[in-house]
């Protein structure tokens, strides 16, 4: 991503105007604010980009998350949130490893779910409760967790089943704050709003249709409870 002195010697070698340079200025900032990189949100920490994700889940009256990988942060236990932040220090060579305080500020996050201003939706394809992303104890407890919010009433939570036909491909996971979508990979997070957000929305819709909920849902995870190593 060019700096902002690129631009300027970009305008100066096209021998545009300053308003020309002050439009590119503009779209850059906006480019920087869409695409934010993992290494340069967590330079401070961990525990900082949890809190901004507390704000964001604070602010917002409709939460909905579509997960392919992880049990999305509003729902983890204690355990499995270490062991996916602990990565994060590895991953991205990280100056400061504040996985504790990461881990207490995400757990803090939890507390909103008890707001009944507020509405949720987690919609989990199966795989999510399969991907032994840590010990099978750990495994267990998370699972364990899930089911706890089948039924909530505040909260609609579904799992996209394997081995049936789809209509809707689930391409990637992402999250929705009201009308702002979040779409995060291993090099950082972008951020959509309007059109593009509300692709993302129509897409949750879809393949919520092909979900299975309550006491089916329920079920998924008692098998993939079963099944983990001993």
């Amino acid at each position: 991503m060019p700096a902002a002195a690129d631009l300027f010697a970009w305008e100066r070698a096209c021998g545009a105007d300053d308003t020309a340079a002050q439009d590119l200025l503009r779209m850059l900032g906006e480019v920087q604010a869409a695409h934010r990189s993992f290494r340069r949100r967590m330079r401070q920490g961990q525990a900082a980009v949890q809190d901004s994700y507390n704000q964001l889940v604070a602010e917002s009256r409709l939460i909905r998350h579509f997960e392919t990988v992880y049990v999305p942060g509003l729902l983890q236990t204690a355990d499995y949130a270490r062991r996916i932040l602990t990565e994060m220090v590895e991953l991205h060579n990280l100056d400061i490893a504040d996985v504790d305080a990461a881990v207490a500020t995400r757990m803090q996050r939890q507390q909103l779910r008890y707001d009944t201003s507020k509405r949720f939706e987690f919609l989990l394809a199966e795989p999510v409760l399969r991907w032994l992303l840590a010990s099978p104890e750990v495994m267990r407890g998370q699972l364990d967790r899930l089911q706890t919010v089948v039924g909530v009433p505040n909260i609609r939570f579904g799992i996209l089943p394997l081995g049936v036909p789809l209509a809707t491909t689930p391409q990637n996971s992402f999250q929705m704050y009201d009308d702002v979508a979040i779409v995060e990979t291993f090099v950082g997070e972008t951020t959509y709003r309007d059109d593009e957000a509300a692709t993302y929305a129509k897409a949750i819709e879809r393949l919520w249709t092909e979900a299975v909920t309550g006491e089916d849902a329920r079920q998924l995870i008692v098998r993939a409870v079963r099944d983990l190593p001993i």
